[in-house]
């Protein structure tokens, strides 16, 4: 395998990682850059992994691809775990006026890995470094307030504007 195989890939996966960089820091210079710093990350830490991939086929690569994607997913995690305290008063308009923005953190995460991605539980629990439980009171908790801000904005287009009912 070439590395420009991998680098296909992960390119290729881009669009995926960037849709959960954004759901975890929504702003788009700072999705980008976590997902520039995930991908660097990954090649620093998986250096031998990468070198011994390179030496193989391309074959080889296609059984690690799971791999290598979980293992993207885990270091963005972590990373826009540290970067949202840092950053999180910048992301108040969002999260003040978006249902899905403004759930927890870790809820938004939860629930994107399940409703957007193929992961098992147990990836998911890899993912988010939590046991199953924390992970279902999450979607739980999601869900719930999901289910809620439908509620309230349902109601609130019934009703119409103040004064006018």
């Amino acid at each position: 395998m070439k590395t420009l195989d991998l680098e296909k890939y992960i390119q290729n996966l881009s669009t995926d990682l960037y849709s959960f960089a954004f759901i975890l820091i929504p702003d788009d210079l700072q999705a980008t850059q976590l997902m520039i710093d995930s991908v660097s990350a990954f090649m620093i830490q998986k250096k031998d992994l990468i070198e011994s991939l390179t030496k193989k086929g391309e074959s080889h690569l296609l059984a690690n691809t799971e791999d290598i994607k979980i293992q993207l997913y885990k270091l963005m995690y972590e990373m826009s775990k540290k970067r949202y305290h840092q950053l999180r008063m910048s992301f108040k308009n969002v999260e003040d006026n978006s249902g899905f923005f403004a759930l927890e953190f870790d809820d938004k995460a939860v629930l994107f890995l399940q409703e957007r991605t193929d992961f098992s539980m147990e990836i998911m629990e890899f993912i988010l470094g939590k046991t199953k439980t924390e992970v279902l009171a999450h979607l739980y908790s999601a869900r719930i307030a999901m289910v809620s801000e439908l509620t309230t904005a349902q109601t609130a287009f019934v009703q119409g504007p103040r004064g006018h009912n």
